[in-house]
């Protein structure tokens, strides 16, 4: 499965405004935070399991952290 494109800039305001760090975050997900740092600085995308647990983390839905399809113009 192709890991999806994650909107970082919102991972990280919302890991802000939760109050917790890099390393907490990674911790109560369950990974690195060499992991959550590469995410939020765009260097690699969340794996789908590891989406589904910063969501739960965050307290947001899986679909919150990821980017919005960009919209087409009709031809």
């Amino acid at each position: 499965m192709v890991a999806p494109p994650i909107n970082r800039h919102k991972l990280r305001r919302l890991r802000i405004t939760s109050g917790r760090t890099v390393t907490a975050l990674a911790r109560e997900a369950g990974c690195t935070k060499g992991a959550v740092s590469a995410i939020e600085n765009g260097y690699r995308r969340p794996s789908p399991n590891l989406l589904v647990r910063l969501a739960e983390v965050l307290d947001c839905q899986p679909g919150d952290l990821l980017l919005d399809e960009p919209q087409t113009a009709a031809s």
